[in-house]
């Protein structure tokens, strides 16, 4: 008989995922939850493994084809026995997922003024434009080849036809991002002496790095009041249950943002751990803990940057971020000399629709005194 291996449900957010590359070929005999296929979600690459012991006798999927959650990838021949309780085996041939789709740009006003040389565009090129979210203005970048150098619909496809396809992890960023922009975002920001905080965790087992005191001065922060990661749903605001945290994480071409659980929970020591492992899961590739967070932390700091304006995910109502150490002139009046300190800036992106400036002014000002007096972390 033959079984179905379909797509799971990752996370609240994922509806649907992007077949990358295939880990078993058809035909091969495969056990129980073994690994089959790598997929790509808008926030990480996970593997689907076999429902049941079998062999696969059909990859429905191919690289590159975007999926629905609860479609059907490939098939497996399976005997009676060895169907998992509560899934049915079947014959049935399976349906074809949908391919994959760009993502979509950002609707633009148009100009209905005609573009600087090029003094005439054709309905079919004005057509094109609207298709690809391109101006007028655009066409002075491509060459002409039709009479006196007019820009044809012809043109204009083999223009974009040069350029070099969106890999399907720019394409979920490009997407999340495009999602994200959608709301009125503000940021406001403040610097930290972060002296102590050095000094700090040359005690602490596994030497938290700012990221990690970050994460545990913000879940504090939050359990005193959450009200900067309510969400807008509709026309209601829904508030979080847990603390779970996310942590922004380069990889190629890309970002992925692994979730730390119940944060407020777990000591610097504990989250140091967790950390290190999220994040060294991510570069790999295997984010397992995706999903359900309620607010990010982003190191730009590592970068060299001082500042910089983060975009929270679209399930975030806001993104906090910490620059690069710098050394500040410090006055000390017992000695009345200057010192040197060392301090940090923090910026909290926040959507304006939940909270305004004072309520996020205050929250940061209460992650930057944690930060300053790491003790009562």
């Amino acid at each position: 008989m033959r079984l179905p291996v379909k797509l799971p449900q990752f996370g609240e957010s994922a509806a649907e995922a992007t077949v990358m590359a295939w880990l078993v070929a058809p035909g091969t005999a495969v056990n129980a939850e073994q690994e089959l296929v790598e997929v790509q979600t808008e926030k990480s690459v996970l593997t689907v493994a076999a429902p049941a012991k079998g062999v696969l006798v059909e990859h429905v999927a191919e690289p590159g084809t975007l999926v629905p959650v609860g479609g059907v990838i490939a098939w497996l021949e399976v005997e009676g026995a060895d169907v998992p309780a509560g899934q049915t085996a079947s014959d049935a041939p399976p349906s074809a997922p949908r391919a994959a789709t760009p993502v979509p740009r950002p609707a633009t006003k148009r100009h209905t003024t005609r573009p600087t040389g090029a003094s005439f565009y054709s309905p079919r090129v004005r057509t094109r434009l609207d298709e690809n979210g391109l101006l007028p203005a655009d066409l002075a970048a491509i060459h002409g080849t039709g009479e006196g150098g007019r820009v044809t619909a012809e043109d204009v496809d083999r223009y974009l036809s040069e350029g070099s396809p969106m890999s399907p992890m720019r394409q979920a960023v490009a997407s999340s991002m495009l999602r994200s922009w959608g709301r009125p975002l503000a940021t406001v920001a403040r610097p930290v002496r972060i002296d102590r905080l050095l000094t700090h965790r040359r005690v602490v087992e596994g030497r938290p790095s700012a990221t990690v005191y970050c994460l545990r001065a913000l879940a504090l922060a939050l359990k005193d009041d959450d009200r900067m990661v309510h969400r807008v749903v509709g026309s209601r605001i829904t508030r979080p249950t847990s603390m779970d945290l996310g942590v922004a994480v380069e990889v190629d071409d890309g970002v992925l943002t692994p979730v730390i659980r119940h944060v407020d929970q777990l000591d610097l020591a504990k989250l140091t751990a967790a950390v290190d492992q999220a994040v060294d899961n991510a570069r790999k590739g295997r984010v397992g803990d995706i999903g359900g967070a309620v607010s990010t932390i982003t190191n730009y700091g590592t970068f060299g940057l001082t500042w910089a304006t983060a975009i929270p995910q679209p399930d975030h109502s806001m993104i906090l971020g910490i620059g690069a150490v710098r050394y500040v002139p410090d006055w000390n009046p017992a000695e009345k000399r200057w010192d040197r300190a060392r301090e940090a800036e923090l910026t909290l992106t926040f959507d304006h629709r939940i909270a305004d400036g004072g309520a996020a002014a205050r929250l940061l000002m209460r992650v930057a005194d944690l930060l300053e007096h790491p003790e009562r972390m």
